[in-house]
């Protein structure tokens, strides 16, 4: 049995592939369509609500701003560990960037 987070997933760098707007205070909204396929793009336009928009709580935003295509995971946990001293969880901020990665929020380079 493997652990999470592994060095190679230690090592990828999440980018940011979908728009965000300002949240309440200095959190982030992520905007997401609800079909991600070009194929289907045409039945977005029809629909009265075509996206998703997630709001993140400042954890969430601090990783999301963390994701500039520079970053590692690893330099992203390292991030949100700075800025919540004394609540650090590594592995909750790598399930999250996984997340982001599944629901096509972020992409993960290697």
């Amino acid at each position: 049995m493997t652990s999470f987070p592994d060095e190679s997933f230690l090592a990828l760098v999440p980018v940011q592939v979908l728009p965000w707007e300002p949240g309440e205070g200095d959190t982030v909204v992520l905007v997401r369509p609800k079909i991600l396929s070009p194929r289907w793009g045409w039945l977005v336009r029809l629909m009265a609500k075509p996206v998703y928009r997630v709001k993140l709580d400042p954890r969430g935003t601090t990783a999301w701003r963390a994701c500039d295509g520079a970053a590692t995971v690893a330099q992203v946990i390292e991030a949100v560990a700075e800025a919540f001293p004394g609540a650090a969880d590594p592995v909750r901020t790598a399930l999250f960037l996984r997340e982001l990665a599944l629901g096509g929020f972020i992409r993960l380079q290697g």
